[in-house]
C-alpha cells in the first residue's frame, strides 16, 4: 500500500512507512515481482512502480497458457494419426466392424468431398438440411451451387438451410436466399451453430473432418444409421429455435436482440473478443463495436460492470426478459 501510496518507491522507504525490517521488505518486493505486481521503475533507480493485478495475471498466466495449447495441439495430433489407423483395424474384427468401417468413410481430399457432395445434391429425393456457420459465405460459390439447388427443390427435395445471424447484412446470401425461398427452400439463422455439416434424405452426412494444423480439411461421410439420427436430431434443435430469414427484411435487426445477449453471455464465460467474434460468426471489429454499444446500453464503465447489471436485468438467461426488446435494440451491423 505504501508504494500504491507513493506511486514509486524504494525498500527503505517502505521500511520506514511500514515499521518493518528493511530485509523483511525487500522478501515482499522479490515476491511481488514475482508475481508481477510490481515493476522496477525507469524514473527512479531503485524504485518500483504497482502494476495493475490484471495486466499481472496476464503476464503470470500466459506462458501457461502457451503450454496447455501446445500440450493440447500435440494430443489432437497423435489422437488424428492414431485413428488413422481405426478402419485397418476395424476391417481385421469381422463383418460388423467392417460394416462399421463403411459407415464412416473418411475423405481427404477436397475436390473429391465435392464431388461427392454433388452427386448426393444431384441424387436426393426427399429432404436436404444444410448448417452453414460462419459469418462470411463466398457470393461466387453460391452462384455455382444454385442451379443444383433449385433443380433439387423443384423435383420435389425439401430444403432446410441453418445460418448465423450476422449472413443476414450479406447482399451475396440475400440474393441466394430470395432465390431458394421463391422455389420453396425454408432458411433460418441462429446465434451460435456447431460445425458445418450437410444432411441428405437423412441417410448420408457430410461433417468436416478433424483438421490437423498445416493440412487442407477434408469431409467424413456419414451413414450408420444411429449416427444420422443423432445429427438429425441436433439439426432439428437448432431448427426449432432459430429465426425465420426474410431476405426482404432489415438485416439482421430482426434477430439483433438474440444476437446480443449472446455476446453478453459469452463475454460473461471469461471469452475473449477474439473467441466470441468467431463463435458469432463475425469480424472482431465488428463484434467490439456491438460490445461498446451494450455497454452503452448498460450504463456500465467496464465488462465487469456491464456483466453485473446484464446479469441484474435477466440478460444472461436464454429467454430474454420481457421488456429486452425496446432495451437492447441497436439495429443492424
Amino acid at each position: 500500500m505504501s508504494i500504491l501510496g507513493s506511486g514509486n518507491a524504494e525498500a527503505a522507504y517502505v521500511a520506514k512507512e511500514t515499521a518493518l525490517p528493511e530485509a523483511e521488505v525487500e522478501r515482499c518486493i522479490r515476491d511481488l515481482a514475482a508475481h508481477h505486481l510490481l515493476t522496477p521503475s525507469s524514473a527512479h533507480v531503485g524504485g518500483y512502480l504497482a502494476v495493475s493485478p490484471d495486466l499481472a495475471a496476464a503476464r503470470l498466466v500466459e506462458p501457461l497458457e502457451a503450454a496447455i495449447r501446445s500440450y493440447r495441439d500435440s494430443a489432437d495430433t497423435i489422437r488424428e494419426r492414431l485413428l488413422q489407423l481405426l478402419p485397418a483395424y476395424l476391417s481385421r474384427q469381422g463383418s460388423d466392424s467392417v460394416a462399421v468401417s463403411r459407415a464412416l468413410e473418411v475423405i481427404a481430399d477436397p475436390k473429391d468431398v465435392q464431388l461427392l457432395i454433388n452427386q448426393a445434391v444431384n441424387t436426393c429425393t426427399k429432404e436436404l438440411m444444410t448448417v452453414q456457420p460462419g459469418g462470411q459465405r463466398d457470393p461466387e460459390a453460391l452462384k455455382k451451387v444454385l442451379p443444383q439447388e433449385l433443380a433439387a427443390i423443384n423435383r420435389g427435395v425439401r430444403m432446410r438451410v441453418l445460418y448465423q445471424h450476422t449472413t443476414r447484412s450479406l447482399l451475396g446470401v440475400r440474393a441466394y436466399v430470395s432465390a431458394i425461398t421463391e422455389a420453396g427452400a425454408q432458411v433460418r439463422t441462429a446465434d451460435q451453430l456447431a460445425e458445418r455439416m450437410l444432411i441428405f434424405d437423412r441417410e448420408v452426412v457430410f461433417i468436416p473432418k478433424w483438421q490437423v494444423p498445416g493440412q487442407v480439411p477434408g469431409a467424413v461421410m456419414v451413414r450408420e444409421p444411429v449416427l444420422v439420427a443423432f445429427l438429425c436430431a441436433l439439426f432439428d434443435q437448432f431448427w426449432s429455435s432459430a429465426t425465420p430469414f426474410v431476405p426482404e427484411g432489415p438485416g439482421y435487426q430482426d434477430a439483433s436482440d438474440d444476437l446480443q445477449r449472446s455476446i453478453v453471455q459469452l463475454l460473461a464465460q471469461g471469452l475473449k473478443d477474439e473467441l466470441v467474434a468467431r463463435r458469432l460468426g463475425m469480424s472482431v471489429r465488428t463484434c467490439r463495436r456491438h460490445i461498446a454499444a451494450i455497454m452503452r446500453e448498460l450504463g456500465a464503465d467496464s465488462r465487469f460492470e456491464a456483466g453485473v447489471k446484464a446479469a441484474q436485468l435477466g440478460w444472461l438467461e436464454r429467454s430474454a426478459p420481457t421488456g429486452m426488446e425496446g432495451k437492447m435494440s441497436m439495429g443492424g451491423n
